[in-house]
């Protein structure tokens, strides 16, 4: 049994890594980004922000909280929920945000793997006219790591350590947005006797609304240390006051994604798919409420 127990844990946790499931990788929340292949450190302005780009939390004027559920690649041994609550300040001090996920490796009802991530956000205009602006945002984060306990009740261990990602989104008259986004600025690492390195990741994108209910966006996206660059588009339609679709796409690996929104008053309900070339396909499921 104790062999099983350890086989399953190694090949769990070897899969997730590789396959940027596990130990921090940088997943996101938002069923609505999801939809558009990602792209959402230009155009992304809600509680979600901290994830894509925090300077994106200055342009919310609302109370607002929410709650996601991502099921990567349809397996059911990984387990990942999100939440959150973002407070507008008086209007020259911005926004504030707290998030919550928890990211974790399941086999036969024995946790194997648990991620916590904790993060403060802060965005704020620099500068905002009535033809342009520009935002500046931070995210200050915990990461805690366990690995739960073996089959004899032992205490596995566990690390924690601390992550700062930084984020600009600038704005030409309300149409067009530009944003670049620096994940783990400070080079986090974590673990004790063996230190991992979390992912680091620098963004930039635009997006582009033509005119209300349309809007466009095309992200750039390269891991610190990888040679490749992938590119992270997608659109955005509202086809009625209350109805939105979605539809997007990636490189490296190439990935389609789509979705739909729906707005009723003051609630915000998404869902998004996303395919994998060689793995199942992603779903993600979200509420908003904005008070």
């Amino acid at each position: 049994m104790k062999r099983t127990i350890l086989s399953a844990l190694l090949f769990i946790l070897s899969f997730s890594l590789q396959t940027n499931a596990g130990l921090f990788d940088d997943r996101f929340p938002s069923p609505r980004v999801a939809a558009m292949g990602g792209a959402g450190v230009s155009t992304e302005y809600s509680v979600w922000s901290a994830y894509y780009n925090p300077a994106g939390l200055s342009r919310l004027e609302r109370l607002q909280m929410g709650a996601a559920y991502l099921r990567l690649y349809n397996l059911n041994f990984f387990k990942n929920f999100f939440g959150g609550v973002a407070y507008p300040l008086p209007k020259k001090y911005g926004t504030l945000s707290l998030n919550f996920q928890y990211f974790g490796v399941d086999y036969e009802g024995e946790n194997l793997s648990g991620e916590y991530t904790f993060a403060l956000s802060h965005g704020f205009y620099l500068l905002k006219d009535i033809h342009s602006s520009l935002a500046f945002g931070y995210s200050l984060k915990g990461y805690h790591w366990t690995l739960g306990t073996s089959v004899g009740g032992i205490n596995l261990g566990s690390a924690t350590t601390f992550g700062l990602d930084v984020g600009f989104q600038a704005s030409v008259y309300s149409r067009t947005y530009i944003g670049v986004y620096f994940l783990n600025l400070n080079a986090p690492q974590v673990g004790q006797s063996v230190k991992h390195d979390l992912p680091q990741r620098i963004v930039a994108g635009i997006s582009y609304q033509p005119y209300d209910g349309v809007s466009t966006s095309l992200d750039f996206n390269r891991l610190i240390g990888s040679e490749n660059t992938e590119a992270w588009g997608g659109a955005e339609f509202r086809v009625f006051d209350y109805i939105f679709l979605r539809f997007g796409g990636t490189t490296s690996p190439n990935r389609f994604s789509a979705g739909v929104g729906f707005k009723i008053q003051d609630f915000n309900v998404d869902y998004g798919l996303r395919t994998h070339s060689e793995l199942g396909e992603t779903h993600s499921f979200g509420v908003a409420y904005s008070f």
